[in-house]
């Protein structure tokens, strides 16, 4: 079954792929990219715009991988009702400012960009924007619901999602303190700290310090271990970090990276 489906019109693809070119400035080193990408996002979606809410919207079908079926089958209707309720032709107008954006100020080339999630994000825009056959509409619906449960309802303590309240983030910021014995390098505590403010920029500002600091921890370790195999499987653990979601097993990961770099410089 093949529907209709404009990626330059869909808001989450368009995104990731600006986040995805914004890592492969960092890597280059290309600081003017670096900053007019930035720019671009932090505009195109500061709190108020209509994109910034359709992100939202889109996020928390694409986010939503921890949920039970009938709460899956809840978040689903209401984010229907929500997008129904959007500015379409505010969408559409800020989009084509985005896209005039893209091929002007960067490269058309960003549209080609490999989002791993494209899946998704193009099932949820079909469901938000086509006019579907009650067959097509069922199959998607069920596909949608199915990837939103696809992970099992667990809370255990190495993959418990971080609080999302910010005096309950204190009170986990002070657990992790004392688990390190109250020592944790600059590095780290930025890392923390880079989470507890992620809460006002959609996470952008998380993730750009995650991708420069991961390039920083392997340049470190290849400079100081060598690409031995020891080194390999560090590495692949590095680049499997990218598109995942922040969980407390993750950042411990990253924290006890960020130290092995650290000790490896001393």
């Amino acid at each position: 079954m093949k529907l209709k489906h404009n990626k330059k019109r869909n808001t989450a693809f368009l995104f990731e792929a600006l986040t995805k070119e914004l890592t492969k400035a960092i890597l280059s080193k290309d600081s003017e990219s670096k900053k007019t990408i930035l720019a671009i996002l932090k505009e195109t979606f500061k709190k108020g715009t209509v994109l910034k809410k359709e992100l939202s919207i889109y996020n928390s079908l694409l986010e939503g991988a921890d949920v039970s079926p009938r709460q899956a089958e809840k978040v689903y209707r209401e984010a229907c009702r929500q997008y129904a309720e959007l500015d379409k032709e505010g969408i559409f107008e800020e989009q084509t400012d985005l896209i005039n954006k893209i091929n002007k100020m960067i490269s058309p080339e960003v549209f080609d960009n490999f989002v791993p999630s494209f899946t998704a994000m193009a099932t949820a825009y079909q469901l938000f924007n086509n006019d579907l056959s009650p067959k097509s509409r069922v199959v998607l619906e069920e596909q949608m619901l199915e990837g939103m449960i696809r992970v099992p309802l667990v809370e255990s303590k190495e993959h418990k999602k971080l609080p999302s309240d910010k005096l309950a983030m204190k009170m986990y910021l002070k657990k992790f303190n004392d688990e390190f014995s109250g020592h944790l390098l600059p590095e780290q505590k930025l890392l923390l700290q880079q989470y507890v403010n992620s809460f006002a920029d959609n996470g952008l500002g998380l993730k750009v310090f995650l991708n420069e600091e991961l390039i920083r921890i392997r340049g470190i370790l290849n400079s100081n271990i060598g690409k031995n195999d020891g080194f390999g499987r560090i590495v692949e653990t590095i680049d499997g970090f990218k598109g995942q979601w922040i969980t407390t097993d993750m950042l411990k990961k990253i924290m006890k990276l960020q130290e092995l770099a650290g000790e490896v410089q001393a």
